[in-house]
């Protein structure tokens, strides 16, 4: 059957160009994909470079639903403004401009493009109010806007509720970005802002930004719109110290859902201002969970639970009561949501350029991501996450921690060697989401991934095809070495010792190691462990060196005050128990400490039980962040905040050279 004629009602809806890096060299393949994600379909379409037409292709309708096509081009050296058109019988859309500088074969940039002086053909490109809270107080509050690229308006205004409340004229400078903000004070109520961006051909009207104003200090719900700033006088901040991060290096740290029950480690404790990300460990995607079932048959009750009514391959939150209903100081049944939740919204608030972002994945979470090779389970997670950060505004992007592409997770019988391809393409369709994303709301999404370290499992993906996609790479170099084997290491040593059993296994070759495989320097941190990993029984040494013999098994500790998994101790009970409080000390208790130089790793180390704990301290880790700045990384990050007692993020700040406030 074949289709003689297509009635469309309306000009297809506007192509989407999507991401792709700004510069190319001359004579490289430039692969060019768009995409429409929901409207009137179109029957074709061509790209066009700098009005000329260099790709074409005609197109099947098929309703509403999204259309999407690609095709490579090669260019030659200057400056190249890429354009989509799509078509139907009722006209023509097109695209934002996507400008890309094609270097000469010797990487010279091209010589800069004069700036068209306007020509009002068309009104101007719509303009995006910036994220704000939705609920405020009564007084002063700043409005923001964005065009991110388009026509450019000469003057643009603020309406709330219809009416005018403030202007201001624009420099015109090509379709570059324009922006603009201005604070208005609001008394109690409910306030519907709009931005409209003018210039002699008409004017384009933002989307519509709800907001709702309460009494003043009060607010209409309580503490979801109170910052909670870092108060370092108190105890619950142990021993952190204040840091200005003078060289805007990448400072992270994982905080974990659990961690308000048996470490009793709240959101008020989270030194945030020290931070520049804070990743929430760890959000589900419900579906397959097999090794969470096995390991936690609990936590697989709650998840099912929570995945009532959804889909799989949709992401939900873990714990409702711990995320959305524990009741912190402040909170009512007014909030939309209470919990963990409203207490990072809060810290937020008190430090707007904080990243905070959900770290989907993890351990026992991670069987689903070998499922989204199939491309409708893969949409149906890119589309949950979304709609997640939309639910959840206080988040500013994506973790994926899969553990890990190509198998060597908790689930032996998952991981197949396509895993790679996957999640490359995973990485390409979240970027894709997050920047359709960021045109709707005029904020900033990043994409991050906590990644394997060992030469076996950086091998499993292209990180030269994954990277571009990305912010930043969290390189887990830790637990390179633990009691699930006999084998005895450092588990976090930056280098490897004369003796090491295995290659690779240190951050120093791990950063090697992703360097050469793709990794931009910036883009990668390099972790730092806030917790130990020790055994028990160590037997047949052939030298003094404890490292020289072989592990009984997990290390037995009383399950108390800090120890949660077997063979796993935190930082501060280390730094408690084993050295009397004391970092520095030579060891209390019949523990003796010990520094390995060679590998720049702490360890304590009890001869008459043959018990032994390999950890990071402040020195290792200074040692660490100095050596990020040595090779132009981009920063540091922690698993898990919660396990320190502020030794060892100070010591990061010092290692990165910030000085202390």
């Amino acid at each position: 059957m074949s289709i003689c004629s297509v009635n469309a009602w309306s000009a297809p809806g506007a192509p989407v160009i999507a991401w792709m890096p700004t510069e190319y060299t001359e004579g490289t393949a430039i692969p060019v994909n768009w995409n429409m994600w929901w409207g009137e379909n179109g029957t074709s379409w061509v790209l066009t470079s700098n009005n000329s037409q260099v790709c074409a292709g005609d197109l099947t309708p098929n309703g509403n639903n999204a259309q999407m096509a690609n095709c490579t081009i090669s260019a030659s050296a200057g400056t190249h403004q890429l354009q989509v058109v799509l078509s139907n019988a009722a006209g023509s859309s097109a695209s934002a401009v996507k400008t890309v500088n094609v270097l000469s074969g010797n990487g010279t940039p091209p010589d800069p493009q004069p700036i068209p002086d306007p020509e009002f053909v068309e009104a101007p490109a719509k303009p995006v109010i910036a994220w704000m809270d939705t609920n405020q107080s009564a007084g002063d509050i700043t409005v923001s806007w964005n065009m991110w690229w388009g026509v450019n308006g000469s003057s643009w205004t603020l309406e709330s509720n219809g009416s005018e409340v403030c202007n201001n004229t624009l420099t015109v400078n090509g379709n570059n970005a324009q922006h603009g903000s201005c604070t208005v004070n609001f008394a109690k109520g409910s306030y519907d802002l709009q931005v409209l961006l003018t210039n002699a051909a008409g004017s384009t009207a933002s989307d519509i930004k709800s907001i709702s104003v309460g009494d003043a200090g009060g607010g209409v719900v309580g503490s979801s719109e109170t910052p909670l700033p870092t108060d370092y006088s108190s105890p619950g901040l142990r021993r952190h110290k204040p840091y200005s991060n003078t060289t805007n290096s990448v400072v992270g740290a994982y905080f974990v859902e659990w961690g308000i029950y048996g470490r009793n480690y709240q959101p008020a404790q989270i030194p945030a201002s020290n931070l520049t990300h804070l990743l929430y460990g760890f959000i589900p995607i419900c579906g397959p969970n097999q090794s969470l079932q096995e390991a936690n048959p609990s936590g697989y009750s709650a998840l099912l639970q929570s995945c009532q009514g959804k889909q799989d391959f949709e992401v939900t939150v873990h714990d409702q009561y711990a995320a959305l209903d524990k009741l912190y100081p402040g909170d009512n049944d007014a909030q939309d949501y209470k919990g963990v939740f409203n207490q990072l919204r809060r810290i937020k608030l008190a430090n707007p350029d904080l990243v905070i972002v959900p770290s989907v994945g993890g351990w026992t979470l991670s069987d689903p991501f070998y499922y989204l090779d199939n491309a409708a389970n893969r949409k149906v997670f890119v589309d949950s996450m979304v709609e997640f950060l939309k639910t959840y505004t206080f988040f500013d992007g994506v973790d994926i921690d899969w553990e890990y592409p190509g198998g060597g997770g908790a689930n032996a019988d998952l991981g197949k060697e396509s895993d790679g391809e996957t999640y490359v393409t995973l990485m390409q369709d979240l970027r894709i989401a997050l920047d359709t994303l960021e045109s709707e709301t005029g904020r900033q999404y990043q994409l991050t991934s906590a990644v394997g370290v060992s030469p076996a499992k950086i091998s499993q993906v292209d990180y030269a095809q994954a990277s571009p996609y990305m912010d930043y790479i969290f390189a887990m170099s830790y637990d390179y070495y633990g009691a699930w084997s006999e084998d005895l290491g450092h588990h976090a040593g930056l280098y490897p010792t004369a003796s090491a059993i295995h290659e690779g296994f240190s951050g120093d070759e791990t950063v090697t190691n992703l360097l050469a495989a793709g990794v931009p320097a910036h883009k990668l941190a390099v972790g730092v462990a806030m917790y130990g990993r020790g055994w028990k029984g160590v037997s047949n040494m052939t030298s003094q060196d404890p490292f020289s013999g072989k592990g009984g098994g997990p290390i037995s500790l009383t399950m108390n005050n800090g120890h949660w998994e077997a063979g796993v101790v935190d930082y501060f009970r280390i730094v408690q128990e084993m050295l009397g409080g004391d970092p520095n000390s030579s060891g209390v208790n019949g523990w003796s400490a010990g520094y390995d130089d060679s590998a720049k790793a702490p360890y304590v180390w009890k001869p008459s039980t043959g018990e032994l704990i390999t950890y990071e301290n402040g020195k290792s880790a200074k040692t660490k962040a100095e050596y990020v700045r040595q090779r132009g990384l981009a920063g540091t990050f922690s698993w898990e905040i919660d396990a320190d007692n502020g030794d060892i993020l100070n010591a990061v700040h010092e290692g990165l050279g910030h000085p202390q406030e």
